[in-house]
């Protein structure tokens, strides 16, 4: 997938699955899914389906990395909310 994306880059095309904004010649770029794993799982996709070419496409490398450190962050706020031993004073 990643040849396919560098060419859409090259040719002014790409545009971020996170942002929305153009990917440029140059800008270091991960392939990202379009749904996020977390929501697809939620879902009940199975993991073709979240990896099919459908639901990817290329992403700003900082975007990328950026949504998935949020989603883990989410995630542990919840987990320390939701137990009981955890005391908030």
């Amino acid at each position: 997938m990643r040849p396919r994306y560098a060419a859409q880059i090259r040719a002014g095309v790409a545009v971020c699955v996170d942002c929305g904004r153009p990917i440029t010649t140059g800008q270091v770029f991960d392939v990202g899914h379009r749904v996020s794993v977390s929501k697809a799982k939620a879902e009940g996709w199975t993991r073709p389906m979240m990896d099919a070419p459908e639901n990817l496409g290329p992403s700003h490398r900082a975007c990328n990395r950026s949504a998935g450190g949020k989603m883990g962050a989410a995630k542990q706020a919840k987990a320390k909310a939701d137990d009981t031993r955890w005391l908030p004073w």
